[in-house]
């Protein structure tokens, strides 16, 4: 259904961000249905109105405890969250920024934002201070909230320390008993409690109201800019192109993936509003532990990279009866054979899919096709658009290896006070440049094949990193596997494979490595020339294997 309301133009909205995006396009959007008028707030309005005694949250803490949120009193807590944030001065277009772990109030204080009108940022609960310190400085945040401690890292002091040279930062909220030692511009979130009711009118749908921060490995953080049209289009689509009953009904989501991460936010919180499903936060992933929360809660859904899936294979969950329904599998590359062992071991759907902070997910798998489209990373939503294209810009033919471009209502607007970035990432007609390498089959089915910058190059010759790594990947003794480049005077780049092997198991040799390989069908000329064993492999928070500092210790 086509939104009847009038919108400002893109220039008024953006408040003179720069974007590739036109009015004529977006309007074109809106009579197709693609973006629907809908704010990210307005999601859990609907679900509080239609299922107000539902469970919407249950925050399980690795140190003990359970508590739940109905969709009333979710509702009822993000409306007090925008009104806090209100009274310390927050307006619509204002930044929060939000650096905790999963705890339910995340949610609610992500829909308070919302309400208000205002962007959300966050900072994930494990950076450092250079990556705070850069996130909080380009989204000129004005509120801060944060624990007072988490694990081993002072977060208050922290706090301190960026508000000395952040002049933006006014308050620093604490999510705290203990208010021991708060200065000025500091204040427990419970300290909060009789904050006055504001009047808060609805954004226009196609504001921006999320600055997603990529992962500045290569340099400083950019921040995405996203509009609730972009956001709920994503959200709709992935229920759509893989069916909604297949999550669950209703569903019960394991939100293992860290909030201040993409993919917990938009598919542990937005996701999961829009379905009325019941979301399941946990502040840490342990296997064992994790399991018992499957079992316990209930958990039909699981979004998130390979990785959690691997562990969840290492447990007694595989081979016996469990509650998963559906585990969409994102984020990092997918080994060709997981989801099929997979599937087999938890009975449940393994749906690989593709997506980035800046288009959040736009292809997926489906059960509506044959299983063979699990082996490759999905099709593509209705509504948005692939290209593969060489160096030259040309389009390949199918099943040829290029650049992945994309476009739709899922792309992101460009990066928050970053023209230059904008200009960089868009070809014309709006073609954003992904940096990850695909091939398109006859189907329709698009399979990556790595980020640019992974191709390893060896004496002239493209190496297909993510088809070598599959096949590591299925060895017996192999837990993980990260395929990378080392430099090579002669050749340009030389094979290396990083492995961690399974407990109890002696540590491949490359003689042993290459026999398995070439057993399996492997060319010689793409076998790894060097063999590294690690105890494990350098991993975000989000999951996914942190190859530039593989490169760093081979350098």
């Amino acid at each position: 259904m086509s939104p009847t309301r009038d919108h400002a133009p893109l220039a008024t909205l953006l408040d003179g961000q720069y974007t590739p995006l036109d009015d004529e396009t977006v309007a074109a959007w809106r009579t197709a249905g693609w973006w629907e008028g809908r704010t990210v707030r307005s999601l859990l309005t609907d679900a509080a109105h239609a299922h107000p005694d539902r469970v919407a949250l249950v925050g399980r803490r690795s140190g003990g405890g359970r508590v739940s949120r109905t969709y009333a009193e979710f509702d009822a807590g993000a409306h007090h969250a925008a009104n806090v944030l209100a009274s310390l001065g927050v307006a619509a277009g204002d930044a929060v920024v939000v650096m905790l772990p999963n705890w339910i109030e995340y949610p609610e204080l992500v829909f308070g934002i919302n309400e208000l009108g205002a962007i959300y940022a966050a900072i994930p609960v494990a950076y450092g201070e250079r990556e705070a310190a850069a996130i909080l400085r380009r989204s000129k945040a004005k509120v801060l909230v944060i624990p007072r401690r988490w694990r081993s890292a002072e977060h208050l002091e922290l706090s301190r320390r960026l508000r000395a040279e952040i002049p933006t930062l006014e308050h620093v909220v604490v999510l705290d008993e203990d208010g021991a030692g708060l200065r000025e511009g500091e204040s427990l979130w419970r300290d909060h409690d009789g904050a006055p009711p504001h009047d808060l009118p609805a954004p226009d749908p196609s504001q921006v109201c999320y600055l997603g921060f990529t992962s500045g490995t290569t340099g400083e953080p950019k921040g995405a800019m996203h509009g609730h049209d972009s956001l709920v289009y994503s959200a709709r689509l992935q229920a759509e192109h893989v069916g909604p009953r297949l999550f669950g009904d209703p569903m019960v989501h394991l939100v293992a993936s860290p909030v201040g991460h993409h993919t917990g936010f938009v598919w542990g919180i937005v996701f999961t509003v829009l379905l009325a499903g019941t979301a399941v936060h946990v502040d840490r992933w342990d296997p064992a532990w994790g399991v018992e929360v499957i079992r316990e809660e209930g958990v039909t859904t699981f979004f998130g990279a390979p990785t959690f899936l691997q562990d969840m294979m290492r447990t007694d969950l595989a081979g016996s009866e469990n509650p998963l329904r559906c585990l969409v599998i994102a984020g990092a590359p997918v080994p060709r054979n997981l989801p099929e062992q997979a599937e087999a071991a938890l009975g449940a759907y393994i749906c690989p899919a593709w997506g980035m902070t800046e288009c959040s997910i736009i292809m997926s798998c489906t059960p509506d096709q044959p299983p063979a489209i699990q082996r490759t990373d999905g099709s593509v939503f209705a509504g948005s658009e692939v290209r593969i294209v060489d160096e030259r810009g040309a389009d390949v033919t199918p099943g040829e290896i290029g650049e992945l471009l994309i476009r739709g209502p899922a792309v992101f607007y460009g990066y928050f006070d970053r023209p230059d970035a904008t200009r960089d990432a868009f070809l014309p007609d709006r073609w954003f440049r992904t940096g990850d390498r695909a091939s398109v089959d006859e189907h329709g089915w698009v399979s990556l094949r790595g980020r640019s910058k992974d191709i390893i190059i060896r004496g002239g010759e493209n190496i297909p990193v993510t088809d070598v790594e599959t096949l590591v990947f299925d060895h017996p003794d192999v837990v993980n596997v990260a395929v990378i480049g080392m430099p090579d005077d002669r050749l340009g780049e030389r094979i290396c494979a990083v492995v961690v092997s399974k407990a109890g198991r002696a540590e491949l040799t490359k003689e042993s490595l290459c026999d398995y390989l070439l057993a399996r069908g492997l060319s010689k000329h793409y076998l790894p020339e060097r063999v590294i064993n690690l105890p494990e492999l350098p991993m975000t928070p989000s999951g996914k294997i942190q190859k530039f500092r593989l490169r760093e210790m081979l350098a």
